[in-house]
């Protein structure tokens, strides 16, 4: 995990935004059925908008955290 960490640099961290799925898969280098497990059996926080999945970055950022 620390190396996911590693690509996502101080000033996107730092930023408050909502992340759709594809540029969640995208910072942590990870599929989108990877992005699905994670959501459904590591409890990353999701915002569902009819049928599209947000993150919210600060939530992310602290889920991730929570692995290190």
């Amino acid at each position: 995990m620390i190396s996911i960490l590693n690509n996502i640099s101080e000033e996107k961290k730092n930023l408050s935004e909502y992340l759709d799925r594809k540029s969640v898969c995208k910072e942590l280098n990870i599929s989108e059925t990877t992005f699905t497990n994670y959501v459904n059996t590591k409890n990353l926080p999701k915002i569902k908008v009819n049928r599209r999945v947000f993150v919210k970055r600060d939530d992310l950022n602290n889920w991730l955290d929570s692995y290190k």
